[in-house]
């Protein structure tokens, strides 16, 4: 009998560090600060981000995480999967390719595999209500939401919010492969 109540104390307090540790570990590795430890090419994406509204340059000081737009919200475990394979999937590209050679500015038209929509609206769960005072937004987030699981015709948010959350950085990018030419 007590060695099953040692088994069953032991039991209780390894499932109590895996699941309070592992949530610390998933909130502590989700912001610009812990991904640029890694991965200092992407210096120009936080660069950007921090310019931004979403990134805390806005009148009301919110700052979304990386993990808050680039991670889906749809299901804690489809979360947790999908940070983990990211995470090996960033590690391993950084390992085997060289940053100053991918191609940023191409890669952006595939936006929407890196922005998940689960993510904009768990903050912005009104926008698609339809009592809004501005009449073309009103109309816009109609066609999302007809539009929004159409395979063919497929609408995201990032489809019209194109430069949401990263400020400028269509121009950053293009300035770090095209460097301006000195003073003018």
């Amino acid at each position: 009998m007590k060695n099953l109540s040692i088994k069953i104390i032991f039991l209780a307090v390894f499932a109590f560090i895996i699941f309070f540790g592992g949530s610390a570990l998933v909130n502590s590795t989700g912001d610009d600060k812990f991904c640029t430890l890694c991965h200092k090419w992407m210096d120009p994406m936080v660069t950007a981000y921090h310019s931004d509204v979403h990134g805390g340059a806005s009148k009301y000081g919110f700052k979304a995480k990386c993990v808050d737009c680039h991670l889906p919200h749809d299901s804690y475990i489809g979360y947790v999967f999908k940070k983990a394979s990211n995470g090996i999937s960033e590690v391993t590209h950084m390992i085997t390719h060289d940053a100053k050679d991918q191609p940023w500015i191409e890669n952006r038209k595939n936006r929407a595999k890196f922005v998940y929509d689960s993510g904009c609206l768990s903050y912005h769960k009104t926008i698609l209500d339809k009592n809004s005072s501005n009449a073309n937004i009103t109309d816009m987030h109609a066609l999302y939401s007809k539009f929004k699981d159409d395979v063919k015709n497929k609408l995201d948010c990032v489809s019209c919010h194109k430069n949401v959350g990263h400020n400028n950085l269509g121009k950053t990018l293009y300035e770090i492969k095209h460097p301006p030419v000195g003073n003018w």
